[in-house]
């Protein structure tokens, strides 16, 4: 993760190390810093690679519980920006 977050300071446009360093986020249990990281590559780009920010965001909400606050509020977020 540190090779990951160290490229995203270096260039923070550098979506795949973004999309990386959310995927491996979720993976050490920091589903709600994964998900802001894929909000921001959403934001900063909604077309990136077939949509695969918001593919996986949809994968960390079926994986949680669809009551639980953390999906709730990044669902709102997300509905936002796609129709900002």
């Amino acid at each position: 993760m540190a090779e990951l977050q160290s490229a995203i300071c270096g260039n923070p446009d550098d979506l795949q190390a973004r999309f990386g360093y959310a995927k491996a986020l979720y993976a050490a249990g920091q589903a709600e810093a994964a998900i802001e990281e894929l909000l921001d590559i959403f934001r900063r780009d909604r077309e990136w690679n077939d949509r695969a920010a918001k593919a996986q965001l949809f994968t960390i909400f079926d994986a949680l519980k669809p009551l639980d606050p953390l999906v709730q509020t990044a669902r709102r977020r997300l509905s936002s920006m796609i129709f900002a």
